[in-house]
């Protein structure tokens, strides 16, 4: 339940679908809620006379969630939800009996997990350049797939790439990619030829994401930095699972 839980660990499901997703027979997953339902002296936690969950319209909440949030950082609750889904696909694995084939595919399908944060690194490194390079830095990235050696991580290595190349101007960045798809170089290099211009500081204040300022006054009401970009990454992955629960 945790796994799944929003911002405020609330639970949105059915008894079945929570079977399903914990993938437990019905009956099983009923005497399961039961018992996080249930009082429990021995509880290390008093709240709430030891119940752990609380039902509400449309699944439950998880009572002492807020404990479990102040205790874990964004890299626990990444590492906790990265097993919990590994758990499942094993448990899965058994339960069907895969072939080697859908075996294959959970293994890839785990990769994509684990390389979640780095494609959203991607992302936000390519955002520093226009539409026009970034359609150049798309092929220059499929050129790059195809030859040498691979790095450890591509998404991790392609957002370097663009951060180094952003702090050039426009015409120096496309000359830059030209030169590498030109000449299948492996990186991107600043052109010899003194033709070099840099990209001038930007002046304007980056937007703030939908939807940042209320869920931080519902979140985090003591807050005093209020600017998205100059929180900790931590609260910003933070927002980013909320909103898109």
């Amino acid at each position: 339940m945790l796994a799944i839980a929003d911002a405020q660990g609330m639970v949105s499901a059915s008894l079945p679908g929570l079977a399903s997703v914990a993938n437990v027979e019905l009956p099983d997953a009923i005497k399961a809620i039961k018992t996080l339902q249930d009082p429990d002296e021995y509880s290390r936690t008093k709240d709430h006379d030891g119940r752990r969950i609380n039902p509400v319209d449309g699944g439950w909440h998880i009572l002492n969630y807020e404990k479990y949030r102040k205790m874990l950082n964004a890299e626990e609750r990444r590492e906790y939800q990265a097993k919990w889904a590994a758990n499942k696909r094993r448990q899965t694995s058994t339960a069907r009996r895969l072939k080697s084939t859908e075996s294959t595919h959970a293994e890839a399908e785990a990769e994509a997990e684990a390389d979640e944060d780095s494609s959203q690194t991607l992302l936000n490194s390519v955002k520093l350049l226009s539409l026009t390079v970034t359609s150049k830095f798309n092929d220059w990235m499929e050129l790059r797939r195809s030859m040498g050696k691979a790095p450890k991580n591509w998404n991790r290595m392609f957002a370097e790439q663009a951060k180094w190349l952003s702090k050039y101007a426009q015409p120096t960045q496309l000359d830059i990619l030209s030169a590498s798809i030109r000449n299948n170089w492996q990186g991107l290099f600043e052109p010899k030829n003194g033709q070099v211009k840099y990209a001038k500081e930007q002046t304007t204040t980056k937007p703030q994401p939908d939807g940042w300022l209320t869920w931080l006054r519902a979140t985090y009401p003591n807050a005093t930095q209020k600017n998205f970009w100059k929180v900790p990454p931590s609260i910003q992955k933070e927002f980013e699972n909320a909103t898109n629960t």
